[in-house]
């Protein structure tokens, strides 16, 4: 029997750059070449939300892989994405270009690159169907590569503690004119002493203003009780990846250590805590299919059953982490709430239906 939900809502993509052909700077499956590119990026006093890229031609070319994209993210169920991290302002424009002539298959929300972020440049749209919602900073690197910011060094390289990108005065410096405009801060944090630094920064740019602000923290994977305390009590949105605490148990406990590892990717324990949790794939670091996320979200295990040992939310927490009502509605094949967790993967697509205001 069919059943009708809130749509799915992926707030962490890099839908476009992926459809527009664009390369990564490095390939994510290769650590050693991920901490090369980091390295080169500190030495030049950036991030990797800074580095420039060669321009996109605005074209019907471009519109079109654009205009299958989102088609594509519609079938697997999604109702509206988030890029996080525009590097170029032509997708901006092919997409007012395929907006000009009707609605989207998804809703689209774009976080700019703090690169090429203006903010006089920066007009809100005001469409329901495309808006430009934010900046996006990056503060470390990533667990797999040891690059992210850590207040202790990894298990497995004891005088490694990562890279850290920005710290607390220039990240509240930089974003402060997009804060002032009443934009979303979002920032890339996953080690603990990034995190730190980060909700440091916030504090100093928004004050007792930083509940209603809600800037995010992305990934937030290295936790420890006193920065999940901090985030609760400052209103910082933790935007999290449901398959990454699946994809990285074995690489995360290496790196961590068994008691770093047991406050990583503790989901349920920001949930507690009264930190509002919403969900992004990270595609293409991460498969798209938003019941696929759901599945790995809710059983800590593999498509294939194997047990990793990975911290679980319930479906009603995940549910509520990866859909959006306000969004758009899914009509799925199947109750997720009636079949087995380990399932759910298999509930076929039938309709997707963004909200048009």
């Amino acid at each position: 029997m069919a059943w009708e939900g809130p749509g799915f809502v992926d707030r962490h993509t890099h839908l476009l750059r992926v459809a527009a052909g664009r390369v990564a700077a490095c390939d994510p499956s290769d650590p050693e070449g991920v901490q090369a590119y980091h390295r080169r990026v500190i030495e030049r006093w950036s991030t990797p939300m800074d580095e420039p890229e060669q321009p996109l031609a605005l074209d019907d070319g471009l519109r079109g892989a654009l205009e299958r994209a989102l088609d594509g993210a519609a079938a697997l169920g999604l109702v509206e994405v988030t890029e996080a991290g525009m590097h170029d302002w032509t997708y901006l424009e092919a997409l007012l270009a395929l907006r000009a002539r009707g609605p989207l298959a998804v809703r689209v929300r774009l976080l700019v690159a703090s690169g090429i972020a203006d903010a006089d440049r920066m007009q809100r749209i005001g469409d329901p169907w495309l808006e430009l919602v934010g900046v996006k900073f990056y503060a470390d690197g990533w667990l797999g590569a040891r690059t992210c910011a850590m207040r202790a060094p990894f298990a497995d390289r004891p005088d490694d503690t990562g890279i850290l990108f920005l710290d607390a005065d220039t990240l509240a410096r930089r974003a402060d004119p997009f804060a002032e405009a009443g934009w979303t801060i979002a920032t890339h944090a996953i080690g603990d002493r990034a995190i730190e630094v980060v909700l440091d920064g916030y504090e100093r740019l928004f004050g007792s203003d930083c509940p209603a602000a809600a800037p995010r923290i992305e990934h937030a994977q290295v936790l420890a009780p006193d920065l999940v305390r901090r985030m609760a009590d400052l209103g910082v949105v933790a935007c999290i990846q449901p398959s990454f605490a699946v994809a990285d148990a074995r690489t995360a406990r290496a790196a961590l250590g068994e008691q770093r590892w047991e406050h990583a990717y503790r989901w349920d324990a920001l949930v507690d805590a009264g930190v509002r949790v919403v969900a992004g794939s990270d595609f293409p670091v991460a498969p798209l299919e938003p019941l696929v996320g759901l599945q790995l979200l809710c059983t800590g295990e593999t498509l294939d059953r194997r047990r990793t040992g990975a911290p679980t939310l319930s479906l009603e927490r995940a549910l509520a982490a990866m859909t959006d009502a306000g969004a758009g509605t899914v009509v799925l094949s199947d109750d997720p709430h009636r079949i087995p967790e380990d399932e759910v993967a298999g509930i076929e697509v039938v309709e997707a239906r963004p909200a048009a205001g």
